[in-house]
């Protein structure tokens, strides 16, 4: 309950925030202050370098400044639409495509406890990425694509639920299932291989 108070009145503030800045664009400092950290953080997460995560930050909040006479506050966060903005500046960049996670590179993974000289270990590493591969496949599409955005692109369930359309409790749902799912399809595996 106490939590609740403190969201309705963080989107109380924060559209006490947007009206300030709709009547005075020199007011939306605030709002850039909230947010750069998190939408530079995104944007490099999808371009994968300083420069262009630079860019697309520099560039979603121009956009921004520029279309906020037209925005509607509908009680959701301001930076959802920052998000939404920075996603396309990112799309129209050919960026994202060039950054997609494939089941494949999902299944690379170092073994720290094991030696890279050793070939027994490299071919044990190899099989389980083999099998982790296979695995994953026979997943429905949309619990791969969670799966690799939470554990190869490490995202959190918020940010997965952007990318994906989902809530936040729909994602954490989603990865759930997923797991369930992909560890009975590796011990299937397991047993009738062994």
């Amino acid at each position: 309950m106490k939590e609740e108070n403190a969201d309705d009145q963080q989107i109380a503030e924060e559209a006490e925030l947007v009206a300030a800045a709709k009547r005075d664009p020199a007011e939306f400092g605030p709002l850039y202050e909230r947010y750069v950290d998190q939408i530079y953080r995104f944007s490099y997460r999808r371009t994968g370098n300083h420069a262009d995560a630079e860019d697309v930050t520099a560039q979603t909040f121009q956009q921004a400044l520029a279309a906020l006479p037209s925005y509607e506050w509908r009680g959701l966060p301001f930076g959802a639409w920052l998000y939404r903005i920075a996603s396309n500046i990112i799309y129209r960049r050919g960026r994202t495509s060039s950054r997609e996670v494939t089941v494949e590179d999902a299944a690379v993974y170092a073994r720290s406890e094991d030696s890279d000289d050793d070939p027994a270990d490299l071919l044990d590493a190899r099989s389980d990425s083999d099998q982790l591969v296979e695995a994953m496949r026979l997943l429905p599409a949309d619990q791969q694509r969670a799966l690799i955005l939470k554990f190869a692109r490490g995202l959190r369930n918020r940010e997965i639920g952007e990318e994906l359309g989902r809530s936040e409790g729909a994602v954490k749902q989603l990865v759930h299932r997923a797991m369930i799912n992909l560890r009975a399809t590796l011990e299937r595996s397991n047993v009738s291989g062994a």
